[in-house]
């Protein structure tokens, strides 16, 4: 929202005198859309809890527990993070390598992940209870936080002007000739603003996020998880200690076992550790959790029924029957 601000400070906004009702209101719109993008990007995290429900979400949808349209909340937002390098540091992790992309996404480097990973394999095998906290201090690199300028390409371009890549998908050479404005100055203004729209138009599913709802959903949704799991005995057997330690331990129990049983269990979904079938259990609770959910406190508006209205474009540097 900062980086919008300083759009206040060029020649637009005063020597073309563009301060009518209709673009006051539209500049205000976009401070308060990108302010919910930037403020939501940094408290959706803010206890790893997006990464944590997002990676077991990914992890239950390849191993075919969980279907397509099963849970539409956490479909939309899954959808909306799909480019957050802190999420997923690449494309999306595969059976395989679930729990080595996870620790790499939480801040290790790759050799400690892959050993990591090694260990929860054996624990799968073996039905072991693996809960060696130390491990965790293997941690060595810094977490990628989520950045709204990776994830919503309208934020790039209004926030971050950057039109580096930028494409005209309306006029072909031709067009272009006959209209007379390639090389002057009009011609990348309405480029950049049809690319701005249609990324606008593209972009509903994020933008109708209350980010900081989401993130306080999901950190409801991973306390949950760990109760319903039985874990907490588990985290503090040794001594008590203060809040903020127990989330990289609860990240331990859910990388190396739940994470761990569908990456590397033969059946996944009856997989048991402590008694609790893994893959059964953990979709039973997410689909639960966030179907009972009313959308409207998290979702600010919605498509319209049947599709999105395609956006008009407003610049159109010629006809097409010229």
């Amino acid at each position: 929202m900062v980086a919008f601000l300083k759009n206040f400070g060029l020649d637009v906004f005063d020597k073309r005198a563009l301060w009518n009702p209709l673009c006051a209101g539209t500049t205000f719109s976009y401070l308060c859309i990108f302010g919910n993008l930037e403020a939501g990007c940094t408290m959706i995290d803010c206890q790893h809890q997006l990464r944590i429900t997002l990676h077991l979400f990914n992890a239950l949808k390849i191993n075919g527990i969980i279907k397509e349209d099963q849970v539409p909340l956490l479909d939309q937002i899954h959808k909306s993070f799909k480019k957050s390098r802190g999420v997923w540091e690449g494309p999306l992790p595969q059976r395989g390598e679930l729990v080595k992309r996870f620790w790499i996404c939480f801040g290790m480097n790759p050799k400690d992940a892959k050993k990591m990973a090694e260990n929860s394999k054996l624990a799968v095998r073996r039905h072991e209870v693996d809960t060696n906290f130390e491990k965790m201090e293997g941690r060595n690199r810094k977490m990628n936080p989520v950045k709204p300028a990776e994830i919503a390409t309208c934020y790039r371009r209004i926030c971050n002007r950057d039109f580096h890549d930028v494409l005209d998908k309306y006029h072909n050479d031709e067009q272009r000739q006959r209209c007379g404005i390639k090389g002057t100055d009009l011609y990348p203004y309405i480029v950049r603003s049809n690319d701005t729209l249609d990324a606008i138009d593209y972009e509903q599913h994020l933008l109708s996020l209350n980010l900081p709802a989401c993130g306080a959903l999901m950190e409801h949704f991973v306390c949950g998880l760990g109760r319903a799991f039985q874990w907490a005995p588990h985290l503090d057997e040794e001594y008590s200690i203060p809040d903020y330690e127990k989330r990289p331990r609860f990240s331990v129990m859910f990388a190396q076992h739940l994470l761990g049983a569908l990456d590397f269990a033969d059946d996944p979904f009856n997989h048991e550790f402590l008694k609790i079938p893994m893959g059964k259990a953990s979709s039973i609770f997410m689909s639960g959790f966030f179907n009972s959910i009313d959308p409207a406190c998290f979702v600010w508006f919605q498509a319209v029924r049947g599709g999105v209205v395609p956006g008009c474009r407003i610049f159109q540097a010629v006809r097409e029957d010229d």
